[in-house]
C-alpha cells in the first residue's frame, strides 16, 4: 500500500465557486485557484452534504467533464458535479457499511480505496483497493445521472480480499493500488504493489469484468513471469492514447516498465527503466525514480512522465510511435540526481502527475512537508515544450511555502492524487486535508 499516499447549494446542483482573490500562474495552462470543498468545511472550503472524504488517493473525471470522482483511503466514493460555470457540488457518496450517510453496498470492497477510473463511455467507475480488501468495485453510471453499484472482484485463497466478491483465478490482486482503462474501452489493468503485479481484465459493453491474465515478479500466483523483476511494489498504470502500450511504475523497484498491448487487450513485458540498472533494467542517466509513484502519457503519445516519491522528482521520457522510450531529462529538488531545478524546492515527495489536454502543461503534486503526510503541500506547473522537454513555471502550497504562490485557502495539504478535465478547463487536486481543490485553466493570467 502507498506511504502513509461552505455548504454547497441542493444536491446535485452544481454551483460556481466564488471568484477568489487569487494568484495565477501567467503562461499557457496557467492556474487560478478557484476554490475547495471539505469535510465539516475546514479551511473555510465548501462543506459537502455528507462528509465523505478522507485521504484522498483516488481522482478521475468524467469524459464530458460533469462529474469528478474522488476515492479516499477510508473506503468512500464520492460524486461531484463539476458546473457548466465551474464549481464542484457534492453529488452522492458510497461508503462501506453506509458510513457517514453515504449509500451502503453489498460487499464492503471500498475499505483502503487508493484509484479510480472512469471508461471512456462514462458508463463505468472502478475503484482499486489495497489491503485488507484487495478488491477492484465496479459501479455503473445509469442514463439518468444515477451511479450504481454493479458488483466487486477479490482475491482468494491465501491472499483472499473482502468477503463476497467474485474471486479471481490468480491471486494476483493483492494490494491494488491504480486502475486504468483503455482507450478503446476493452480492457482495464490493475497495478498492485504486495502482489509485483499487474492485472489484465476484458471489459464487456455492459462494464463487467472478467479475468484474462497477470504478468508479476517471479511469476508469482501463476502469473507470466517478465524477463526482468520491475514490478516489485507496482503502484501505477497508464495506457498510451493509441492503445498500445501499458505503463507500470513500482515504488520498491525504482523503476518504470513498458508492455505492448495487444488488440485483445493481452501485454507483452518488452523492457523497462530502473535506478542503477536495477533487475537488469536499462539503464538511465540520472537515477531518478526513488519510489516511482504516477505515470502519464501525453495526449500526442510523444512523452511518457514518471514521478518518484523519494525522488522529489518527474522523469521525462520519449516515446516512439512503437511505444519504446527513451529517457529525456528530469526535474528534482536541490539538483538531485544531477536533474535539473526547479526554481523552488516544490518537488518533495511528488506523488501525481497529469498532462494537459492540449499537451501544453505537465501538473504535478507532492505531498512535501517533513512527516510527508499532513505536510503542507504543493502543486508545480511545468511547460511541455513540443519535444516533450518541461520548463519550469510555478507552483502554488498552502501558505506560500518553499517559495511558492498561496492559495486563497489552504487546502492543498499533502495532495494525493490529480485530474485535468478532458476539455482543458480545470484541474482537480484530492489531498490528505479531506479536501478537493479547483483550479482554473486558462492562455494567461488573472
Amino acid at each position: 500500500m502507498r506511504p502513509s499516499r461552505r455548504h454547497l447549494l441542493a444536491i446535485g446542483t452544481a454551483v460556481a465557486l466564488p471568484a477568489l482573490a487569487a494568484a495565477a500562474l501567467g503562461a499557457t495552462g496557467s492556474l487560478t485557484y478557484k476554490g475547495c470543498i471539505a469535510n465539516h468545511g475546514n479551511d473555510d472550503c465548501r462543506a459537502p452534504l455528507h462528509d465523505s472524504f478522507g485521504n484522498n488517493v483516488g481522482l478521475a473525471v468524467s469524459p464530458d467533464g460533469a462529474t469528478v470522482y474522488v476515492a479516499a483511503v477510508e473506503g468512500t466514493l464520492t460524486e461531484l458535479r463539476h458546473g457548466t460555470r465551474g464549481g464542484l457540488a457534492f453529488e452522492d457518496c458510497f461508503a462501506d457499511g453506509g458510513r457517514r450517510g453515504c449509500r451502503d453496498i453489498p460487499h464492503d470492497s471500498l475499505d483502503a480505496a487508493t484509484g479510480v477510473a472512469v471508461s471512456p463511455d462514462g458508463r463505468s467507475v472502478y475503484v482499486t483497493s489495497a489491503q485488507p480488501t484487495n478488491a477492484v468495485t465496479r459501479f455503473k453510471q445509469e442514463p439518468d445521472g444515477t451511479l450504481v453499484y454493479r458488483g466487486c472482484i477479490a482475491n482468494g485463497g491465501a491472499h483472499a480480499g473482502i468477503a463476497g466478491c467474485r474471486k479471481v483465478p490468480r491471486n494476483s490482486l493483492d494490494s491494488n493500488e491504480a486502475v486504468a482503462v483503455s482507450p478503446d474501452g476493452h480492457s482495464v489493468y490493475v497495478a498492485s504493489s504486495d502482489s509485483d503485479s499487474i492485472t489484465s481484465f476484458e471489459r464487456k459493453a455492459n462494464g463487467a469484468l472478467t479475468y484474462r491474465g497477470c504478468v508479476a515478479n517471479r511469476g508469482a500466483h501463476g502469473c507470466g513471469k517478465p524477463k526482468h523483476d520491475s514490478l516489485g511494489g507496482a503502484d501505477a498504470v497508464a495506457v498510451s492514447p493509441d492503445g498500445k502500450s501499458v505503463y507500470v511504475v513500482s515504488l520498491d523497484g525504482d523503476s518504470i516498465t513498458r508492455f505492448d498491448r495487444h488488440s485483445n487487450g493481452s501485454l507483452t513485458y518488452k523492457n523497462c527503466f530502473a535506478n542503477a540498472r536495477a533487475h537488469g533494467c536499462r539503464q538511465l542517466k540520472h537515477d531518478s525514480l526513488g519510489g516511482a509513484d504516477a505515470v502519464a502519457v501525453s495526449p500526442d503519445g510523444k512523452s511518457v512522465y514518471a514521478t518518484a516519491l523519494g525522488g522529489d522528482s518527474i522523469t521525462g521520457f520519449k516515446r516512439s510511435p512503437s511505444g519504446r522510450i527513451t529517457p529525456r531529462g528530469c526535474y528534482a529538488n536541490g539538483v538531485g540526481h544531477d536533474c535539473r531545478a526547479p526554481e523552488v524546492n516544490s518537488l518533495h515527495a511528488a506523488d501525481g502527475v497529469a498532462v494537459s489536454p492540449d499537451g501544453g502543461s505537465v501538473y504535478v503534486t507532492s505531498m512535501t512537508g517533513p512527516t510527508v503526510n499532513g505536510g503542507a503541500g504543493a502543486l508545480t506547473h511545468f511547460k511541455r515544450r513540443a519535444d516533450g522537454s518541461l520548463g519550469y513555471k510555478g507552483c502554488f502550497a498552502d501558505q506560500g511555502r518553499y517559495g511558492c504562490r498561496a492559495p486563497r485557502l489552504d487546502s492543498l495539504r499533502s495532495p494525493e492524487s490529480i485530474a485535468v478535465d478532458p476539455d482543458g478547463s480545470a484541474l482537480f487536486v484530492g489531498s490528505y486535508a479531506r479536501a478537493v481543490s479547483f483550479f482554473r485553466l486558462g492562455a494567461g493570467g488573472s
